[in-house]
């Protein structure tokens, strides 16, 4: 039990050092944004430092989620096997079987809830990058062809 807690302490440690680097980044990328620019070129290149620094914000957060639940999970087997141990003395107890499947299932669960949420949150982070790639395709093509009304360029109200 004891080496279980020292495992939730370091993942909280981790996590919180991991996540304030983000956000750090974060606010000195949205800081930077925020002086002037020497242009409308500029701007789509400055768009990429905020947007990777917001994504790695979210990445933070659902790493914390995926270490807590993988400790969660290691602290059930853990009393699974201290069950186990103590079946033969309790198997005469109606509640053995139905409490064995109870840790059973819950850590089938949790594993398959557990890769679930890290395949979302990659596939999150992969949706990010696609969408930076987007503007940038959508900003060169609307700056080489000013006539096309897009967000850049805004077709002129008659």
């Amino acid at each position: 039990m004891a080496t279980v807690f020292q495992q939730y302490l370091d993942a909280v440690q981790a996590n919180q050092q991991r996540m304030l680097a983000a956000q750090a980044d974060c606010w000195r990328s949205w800081c930077q944004l925020s002086q002037p620019t020497a242009g409308t070129s500029g701007l789509i290149g400055q768009l990429d430092a905020p947007m990777m620094s917001s994504a790695s914000v979210l990445q933070a957060s659902a790493d914390a989620q995926h270490d807590l639940l993988l400790v969660l999970e290691r602290w059930f087997g853990e009393q699974q096997k201290t069950w186990l141990r103590q079946s033969p003395l309790l198997s005469a107890a109606p509640c053995a079987l139905p409490l064995d499947l109870g840790f059973s299932g819950y850590l089938i669960a949790s594993r398959a809830s557990r890769q679930i949420q890290h395949f979302a949150s990659t596939r999150f982070s992969y949706a990010t990058l696609s969408a930076v790639r987007g503007a940038h395709h959508a900003y060169r093509k609307c700056r080489n062809n000013p006539v096309t009304p897009s967000v850049f360029y805004p077709r002129p109200a008659v």
